[in-house]
């Protein structure tokens, strides 16, 4: 199941959507995706789309992952 994390940097706080996975027994992120700050995600709920100026997509562990 995928949380939403928060992270600071310089005083601002910046939401991803993250997966986690159990590899040898131990958690690891499989994905995480970034969401924006939290005025970004109200109008995205709200209808209008806030688009970020660039994106970044990394998977970790998918091989490991159930299914795969």
């Amino acid at each position: 199941m995928a949380s939403i994390i928060s992270k600071k940097v310089n005083g601002q706080t910046y939401y991803y959507l993250r997966q986690m996975a159990r590899v040898d027994g131990k958690p690891k992120m499989a994905w995480e995706r970034y969401l924006g700050k939290a005025e970004d995600i109200e109008a995205a709920v709200a209808g209008s789309t806030a688009v970020p100026e660039r994106t970044r997509h990394l998977a970790f562990v998918t091989s490991q992952l159930p299914g795969r």
